[in-house]
């Protein structure tokens, strides 16, 4: 309920919501509480407060190196290192784009993409497209339009209106660089995808 609160454009409400979640957090697995902790990091960081992204994504990390995966839910699996990874990297963007400093997020990100390999494709891609947009946006454009045609490439397999809103934003943030061939070819790339129907 929260992700869905956030992704229509209410981080405030969000943030509320996973606050109510953690008020038992000590009935909660130490894997749970880091999940917790990353998506409330997420919205802070949505919100502007810097500070408090970085000191809750501390907190997640913290959560995540003591937990015990014998103790979680069964629906708690999917909540590894590389999801961990992606979910705090996604909470770090903002404030490395406030801070104008790409290795805030960046290795958190990369070092996801690498773990994510073919089992959690979906995952993989949008920590692709989020990679290719911060690097276009405090990088090297270059290598940002590398990864953004990956990222495109793999997006193919996906009916996600997510992940085409994810490559929106990266092509509104190649627009500066839309001189460089690389990455005029990645915007003209994105534009062309087909319109999407019956978004599940």
């Amino acid at each position: 309920m929260a992700r869905k609160t956030a992704y229509v454009g209410n981080p405030d409400g969000a943030l509320s919501l996973i606050e109510l979640a953690q008020v038992r957090a000590d009935r909660l697995t130490g894997t749970t509480r880091a999940m917790l902790a990353a998506m409330r990091a997420q919205f802070l960081s949505a919100l502007g407060r810097t500070d408090d992204a970085l000191s809750e994504v501390a907190r997640a990390d913290e959560h995540f190196a003591a937990r015990n995966p014998d103790e979680d839910p069964a629906w708690m699996c999917y909540y590894d290192h590389a999801e961990h990874l992606g979910s705090t990297g996604k909470a770090l963007i903002p404030v490395a784009l406030a801070r104008k400093r790409i290795e805030l997020a960046a290795p958190r990100i990369r070092q996801a993409i690498q773990l994510q390999a073919d089992n959690y494709p979906r995952s993989r891609t949008f920590s692709r497209t989020r990679l290719a947009t911060l690097t276009m946006q405090l990088g090297d454009p270059r290598t940002a339009a590398a990864h953004g045609m990956q990222a495109v490439t793999d997006a193919t397999h996906f009916h996600s209106q997510r992940i085409r809103d994810e490559l929106t934003s990266l092509a509104a943030a190649a627009t500066p660089h839309r001189r460089i061939t690389e990455v005029a070819e990645l915007r003209h790339t994105i534009t062309a995808l087909p319109e999407l129907e019956a978004i599940p």
